[in-house]
C-alpha cells in the first residue's frame, strides 16, 4: 500500500523566480552542502534533468529500515523539468521501492506556491508499510527544510 506525501510552501516571488531558484546549479549544490547529509552531491543537471544524491545516516533510521540499508540511507533523486513542473524519481538505495510524484510551482497572489504531490511504495510483504511510514515522514520533513532553504536563498 502506497503512502502519500504532500507538501506546500509559499514564496513572496513570482513561479519564474522560484523555478530558476530551484534549477540553479549555485542553489542545488548550497541546498546539499547544507540539507544533503553524507556524500550529497549534484549528480547531473542536463537540460531540465536533474539527478540529486542525498544521504540520510544511519543513527537515525529505525531498526527496521536499517535491517534493508545496512548503513546510511541513499536517496537518488530525478526531477525532469517541463516549465513550471517537474515529475520526480526517487529511488532508495537498498531498499525495494521507490519515491515517484510531481511538484509544480504556481501563481499565489502576489507570488507562487511551491506544491509536491507524491507517494512512497515498499512492496515488502509485513513492514512495507511501517517502512513507507518511515520514509514519508523522513522526506516530508526533508521538504520543509528545503522550503525554509530556498525561503532564505530567495530573501538573499
Amino acid at each position: 500500500m502506497a503512502r502519500p506525501i504532500e507538501h506546500d510552501a509559499s514564496f513572496p516571488h513570482p513561479p519564474d523566480v522560484v523555478v530558476g531558484a530551484l534549477t540553479d546549479d549555485a542553489f542545488l549544490n548550497a541546498r546539499l552542502a547544507e540539507l544533503g547529509g553524507k556524500d550529497a552531491a549534484l549528480v547531473s543537471h542536463d537540460g531540465d534533468r536533474i539527478v540529486l544524491r542525498q544521504g540520510v545516516p544511519v543513527e537515525f533510521l529505525p531498526s527496521v529500515v536499517r535491517r534493508f540499508t545496512g548503513d546510511d540511507l541513499v536517496l537518488d533523486r530525478t526531477e525532469n523539468w517541463h516549465g513550471t513542473t517537474a515529475d520526480v524519481q526517487v529511488d532508495v538505495r537498498g531498499l525495494p521501492g521507490s519515491i515517484t510524484g510531481t511538484q509544480e510551482v504556481v501563481p499565489d497572489g502576489e507570488g507562487s506556491r511551491l506544491t509536491v504531490r507524491a507517494r512512497t511504495e515498499v512492496p515488502v510483504p509485513m513492514v512495507g508499510g511501517k517502512i513507507e511510514g518511515v520514509v514519508a515522514e523522513q522526506v516530508s520533513e526533508l521538504l520543509r527544510w528545503e522550503a525554509d532553504f530556498l525561503r532564505r536563498w530567495l530573501d538573499g
